[in-house]
């Protein structure tokens, strides 16, 4: 699925595949983030549902005894974009959060993984919009029912609505935030082989950002941890060197974030790239 030329959600597995097909699975890794990233847009999309439940409630007492088809033709629509949204979007991340718990490897080596990872992403993408795309018609009309209700209180009508849509757009923003979440997890990733470490980094809909470091710039990948958030979620940081003097201020090129299983990755990558140092080495001698 791709729009626009800045946004492609085949990227990581195309990479995956080019990265393979030059060195071989065993030598390329493909790192997305911990399951931990995905909490924050799940908490969002339950609060998104008890804003859906306030509006039809005030849709519901300003139009339920006087014009009931017009309610439950909202309350049809409404209900059927909105929780279709929240369950796609509670279901993928659910089984997202299921599938890292389950894999005994917290990154991804074959290009079959990524490209199952791919599909899911893009079904739900694809749903998300489609319904996106009904609610705000349905919106539209809940702008029109103040003209289409003729009373005695047309003010209190226009007022009702409007305080209903406010609701209504509010909910859609919770909802796009966590559309970008969900994107920032799933399109965020770096890509390690024995001659480069590549990240991208997905902004919305209309940038990606690059960095491409060579792996003979490389000295030195640790991991960080705390003893509390490393015991609970089994995740944190990993820093990426290109100078071996570690204390030297500044030294620091690259920190990754929410990393699962760090200790187990950067053994990994160590293994990796150690055929690209002992080439420099050979070569420096």
């Amino acid at each position: 699925m791709k729009i626009l030329k800045s946004f492609d959600t085949k990227i990581d597995a195309e990479e995956l595949v080019e990265a393979t097909e030059k060195y071989w699975e065993w030598n390329v890794i493909l790192v997305k983030r911990h399951r931990i990233k995905l909490l924050v847009p799940l908490i969002l999309v339950f609060f998104s549902m008890m804003l859906l439940d306030l509006m039809l409630y005030v849709i519901y007492v300003h139009l339920f005894e006087s014009h009931k088809i017009i309610f439950r033709t909202l309350a049809i629509f409404y209900v059927y974009t909105t929780i279709s949204r929240c369950l796609y979007a509670i279901i993928w991340i659910m089984t997202n959060i299921i599938g890292q718990i389950k894999s005994p490897k917290k990154y991804i080596d074959t290009v079959y993984k990524a490209e199952i990872k791919q599909k899911s992403f893009e079904k739900f993408l694809k749903r998300s919009f489609i319904t996106f795309f009904i609610h705000v018609l349905v919106f539209l009309f809940n702008a029109t029912v103040p003209f289409i209700v003729i009373k005695s209180t047309w003010i209190w009508s226009i007022a009702i609505t409007l305080g209903a849509l406010v609701i209504d757009l509010v909910f859609l923003t919770v909802l796009n935030r966590v559309m970008f979440r969900i994107i920032e997890y799933e399109m965020n990733f770096d890509i390690c082989t024995e001659d480069a470490f590549v990240t991208y980094k997905q902004e919305w809909f209309f940038k990606t950002n690059t960095m491409n470091i060579s792996s003979d710039a490389i000295k030195v990948i640790q991991h960080s941890k705390e003893w509390l958030k490393w015991a609970l979620f089994h995740y944190w940081n990993i820093n990426i060197y290109t100078d071996s003097d570690l204390n030297r201020k500044g030294s620091k090129n690259l920190e990754l974030s929410y990393i699962p299983d760090p200790k187990r990755l950067v053994k990994k990558m160590n293994n990796v790239m150690k055929k690209s140092w002992e080439r420099v080495n050979i070569a420096d001698s």
